[in-house]
């Protein structure tokens, strides 16, 4: 009898439900609001998962789902309420609950060993080798998440207020920011920061990516810090776990900001291969629901 999994991958921006066989061809997906088990008010994380479990499964009536396998985002040494939660569902006779940058590893490498690097709207690094795992970075946008999109885009405002003031170096990016947030008086365009500050924040390190693909030297300058800033992620990651600089294993790169390429990717492999030579390197191969489906066949193919 063929045995199915749903999938779970619960963050802070939605939530993706899969269902997939056993030998892991997704056979429904779906999506709901956020479920981040720290930041999320929790009746409404719980709201999030069980609509996107009910929507998954319409699309597939009649099915018996056998495992859930979720990645949850903030559920770190709390997995044991997720999956309570989980089993009062009803759904199925198993449930594995882990962490969002375990699955995000998992579906990266469609392996679970090595190491993943993940630049969004913040940065963090993750890796498992045996029963060693580590986490690197991930501290928010006020306290860390270098090298994430809100990095660089808070660097390159500054700079183009500092270039404003004629107190910093003259740079195209302060012609990129009236063309961003319009032209007008700078206090009231400072306002429409503020009002919604991360979002829009995050928004210019695109620019700060075309400035510097276009030449400019304080652009260039952002750039570079943010990429080492990356790097140092991996590498932290990869010591943690016990990688020696001549042993060869896997790193993945994913999250917006990586969509760069070359600007950001080539510098990126460099500072890390200064390192680990031998390491192997390349984009996330699939996306977080993937590896939560992976997760839930390797326990299934050992019952």
């Amino acid at each position: 009898m063929a045995r199915y999994i749903l999938g779970i991958d619960s963050g802070g921006t939605k939530t993706e439900v899969a269902v997939s066989t056993e030998t892991g061809e997704i056979i429904a997906r779906a999506y709901s609001g956020p479920s981040n088990w720290t930041t999320t008010p929790r009746k409404v994380a719980k709201e999030n998962i069980i609509e996107g479990i009910e929507s998954a499964l319409r699309q597939v009536p009649g099915i018996k789902i056998d495992l859930i396998s979720a990645g949850v985002a903030g559920v770190s040494k709390r997995e044991w309420e997720m999956r309570e939660f989980l089993h009062s569902l009803n759904i199925a006779r198993e449930v594995i609950v882990t962490t969002d940058a375990h699955i995000a590893l998992v579906g990266a490498l469609l392996d679970t060993e090595g190491v993943i690097v993940i630049a969004g709207t913040g940065s963090i690094g993750y890796g498992r080798k045996g029963n060693l795992e580590k986490r690197t970075g991930g501290w928010g946008y006020l306290l860390g998440d270098e090298g994430s999109a809100y990095d660089v885009g808070r660097r390159g405002i500054i700079a183009s207020l500092k270039a404003y003031d004629g107190r910093g170096e003259k740079t195209i990016l302060l012609d990129m920011f009236y063309e961003y947030v319009g032209y007008g008086d700078m206090e009231a365009l400072i306002k429409v920061i503020y009002e919604k500050a991360k979002d829009t924040i995050s928004g210019f390190a695109r620019y700060v990516v075309k400035a510097g693909e276009i030449g400019d030297r304080v652009a260039l300058e952002i750039l570079h810090s943010a990429v080492y800033e990356l790097s140092l992620l991996g590498i932290s990651t990869a010591e943690g776990i016990g990688y020696k600089r001549d042993d060869v294993f896997n790193l993945a790169y994913t999250g917006g900001f990586f969509k760069a390429k070359d600007i950001v990717i080539e510098p990126f492999v460099r500072f890390i291969k200064e390192r680990f030579p031998n390491a192997n390197i390349f984009s996330a191969k699939a996306e977080p629901i993937v590896g939560a489906i992976i997760i839930g066949q390797k326990f299934l193919e050992k019952e």
